[in-house]
């Protein structure tokens, strides 16, 4: 009979990906993993295989979380108000510290490229994920009759796509709160979208 884990998988993983989020996948030893996640050696190896392997699981829940905050039940029109919730959530309104981690998925899509290409296109499977639902919302608005459609859902959420990832890069850079809400604010602006004010 299997002996029983003596650890929290779930708590394990969310502490993988905090670090990886904070580190990159290159800079982080298997030995900052086995303390970050307060696992033995045999034990890590016996539940997820390597260090690698633990890094596409957290991949995957960084994308399924990113990509929940977009998934709520909203009625039609507040479609658009969950485009402009999500930079709230992710970027206005979250901790400094996780602010200037950036985004896991455009943190590795950047270290990876020209790397590790299975990596990097898993990090850009969560994004292209991300940027659907996106288009979700825009689908909803424009047939509400909420947001005008001279451009496609596509074309909108691939607009979206682009300043959702150059805010990315830019808290990595350290750029000012102040400065990010400005962006922010004029993105969603331009856009016709809800402003955060």
């Amino acid at each position: 009979m299997a002996r029983p884990a003596e650890f929290d998988r779930a708590e394990a993983l969310e502490a993988a990906m905090r670090l990886f989020w904070a580190q990159g996948y290159t800079a982080t030893s298997l030995s900052d993993l086995l303390a970050a996640m307060k696992v033995g050696r045999s034990s890590f190896y016996a539940s997820f295989g390597s260090k690698r392997s633990v890094f596409v699981e957290a991949l995957g829940l960084f994308s399924e979380r990113t990509s929940q905050m977009l998934m709520g039940s909203r009625d039609p029109g507040e479609a658009l108000e969950g485009i402009s919730e999500f930079f709230r959530q992710t970027l206005l309104d979250a901790p400094k510290r996780r602010v200037m981690r950036g985004c896991l998925m455009v943190n590795t899509v950047l270290e990876m490229a020209e790397v590790d290409e299975e990596l990097c296109t898993i990090a850009a499977d969560g994004l292209a994920q991300v940027e659907r639902l996106f288009e979700c919302c825009f689908e909803k608005a424009q047939r509400s009759g909420e947001y005008p459609g001279q451009r496609s859902a596509s074309d909108l959420a691939a607009h979206v796509m682009v300043l959702n990832q150059g805010l990315r890069v830019a808290s990595r850079k350290g750029v000012r709160q102040a400065d990010l809400e400005k962006s922010v604010e004029t993105g969603l602006s331009l856009l016709g979208l809800p402003t955060l004010h």
